[in-house]
């Protein structure tokens, strides 16, 4: 009887091994949940979900409250392709999209926009493209390690709207020191911030890829 007791508390090994498997699956489903819920966010396209922030980027825009982060047009190096000037400078074929970005930021109006581009030379050509060499070098703009937001900052001027050319790896610490996840901006791609609510801090607008402005704002 006491064999027949034992036996009969004994789980099949199928259910144990079941079990086990059913524990383990719903814990990776809580660390996934977890992963998703502590993920920093994306900066998000304006041209898509963010669209609603375009009233309010116009606005803005119109105030002077606005800082611009821009990486720079198709570098050459990268490309067997003709260059603007060399191969440490941007592409040729760019020069027609910084055209296209130029009339864009005539339209959205700079007499109240300070410019500023990393002295490389792949950025200083496109800033003098897109905004007609009306720029100054900041060497912040590519020796961005230590500080690129306290930078950014520093250099925003209340009622003037700030505007700067630079690289993909300073676009990502900004990204990362505003806690978003960072990703790799495409060439020409422009992140427009606000400082309308707080002068000391940063509201995300969202993104624009060159050839979604037209679609966006109507330029």
């Amino acid at each position: 009887m006491a064999m027949q007791s034992q036996q009969s508390r004994a789980r099949p090994w199928w259910r144990t091994l079941y079990q086990h498997k059913f524990k383990a699956g719903g814990f990776l489903v809580v660390v996934a949940a977890v992963f998703l819920i502590l993920e920093a966010p994306a900066i998000a396209d304006l041209s898509e979900e963010n669209r609603p922030y375009t009233a309010d980027l116009l606005e803005d825009w119109q105030a002077g409250e606005v800082i611009v982060v821009m990486r720079h047009l198709e570098r050459c190096d990268k490309y067997d392709l003709p260059c603007l000037t060399n191969e440490n400078g941007i592409t040729a074929r760019a020069a027609e999209h910084g055209s296209e970005l130029q009339d864009n930021f005539r339209q959205l109006g700079l007499q109240r926009a300070d410019i500023f581009n990393s002295p490389v030379l792949r950025t200083a050509e496109t800033e003098a493209l897109v905004f007609a060499d009306q720029g100054e070098d900041r060497d912040w703009l590519i020796k961005c390690k230590d500080n690129m937001l306290g930078d950014v900052m520093a250099n925003k001027r209340q009622g003037r709207n700030l505007v700067l050319v630079t690289h993909s790896s300073c676009i990502k610490r900004f990204q990362d020191a505003l806690d978003y996840a960072e990703e790799t901006p495409d060439y020409g791609t422009v992140m427009f911030f606000s400082t309308a609510d707080d002068p000391r801090s940063l509201q995300v607008l969202g993104f624009l890829d060159q050839e979604d402005w037209e679609s966006a704002l109507g330029f």
